[in-house]
């Protein structure tokens, strides 16, 4: 069997460095290998590059403020783009542009056949009017009828500033959303408690501590201060 090439970048800016020690830290302990770029560019246009200049036949992403819980789901996400000349991603829907219900491959844990990116002619990864960072690229997979895979999340720990996200019709996710079981997600590190978050969880994993004890189920009807039906 041919051997696939495997790409994983991750980028940040100069104001987020203060998550990418807790982030190396993962990656090291389950040894992956992954390029960090420091950068001041936006971040779809970023990942628009490094497709663009990559010779490898799976690119993957990951958020500065995403890890994955084991290397199992690094090593599941590159044979399904493989095996699917497709892409997979953690599941998101963009509350703030309508229809708000449309979810997608997210870009914070993303794998891509790259071949499959060009066929479909390089859909780009920045914001558009209907879409957020990278969510263009599985409208345009649908258009090709290109059959992706989202990965649903479980439980998350807290609710964002702005009120918790829904997800489609599916249920709930906010601060600390762990998808699939599998992939961590802070969001929102640019908050101090919340940068405090993603450290403690990033030390957990690498002691095998982590646990999504205590945390709000994502399919239940969420509990917490808010909760809008309209």
């Amino acid at each position: 069997m041919e051997e696939v090439i495997v790409e994983l970048r991750c980028m940040y800016w100069q104001n987020g460095e203060y998550l990418i020690e807790s982030h190396k830290k993962v990656t090291e302990h389950l040894g992956l290998q992954v390029q960090y770029d420091l950068t001041t560019i936006p971040h779809g246009q970023w990942m628009n590059d490094v497709l663009e200049n990559s010779t490898a036949d799976v690119v993957g992403f990951l958020d500065s403020d995403c890890v994955p819980l084991n290397k199992g789901i690094v090593d599941y996400a590159v044979a399904y783009a493989t095996a699917t000349k497709s892409f997979i991603g953690t599941a998101q829907a963009s509350n703030h542009i309508a229809p708000r219900a449309h979810i997608f491959a997210a870009p914070c844990f993303f794998f891509i056949y790259r071949d499959t990116w060009v066929k479909m002619g390089k859909p780009s990864f920045l914001e558009n009017s209907r879409s957020d960072v990278a969510e263009e690229v599985s409208y345009v997979a649908e258009d090709f009828m290109v059959p992706y895979k989202a990965l649903y999340p479980t439980n998350f720990e807290r609710e964002p500033v702005e009120g918790v996200w829904r997800l489609g019709n599916f249920g709930y996710y906010g601060i600390g959303t762990v998808f699939a079981n599998s992939v961590y997600h802070l969001f929102q590190g640019r908050y101090k408690q919340n940068a405090d978050l993603f450290k403690l969880r990033c030390d957990q994993i690498v002691d095998g501590t982590f646990s999504t004890d205590g945390m709000f189920n994502s399919i239940e009807v969420y509990s917490g201060k808010i909760c809008n039906y309209s």
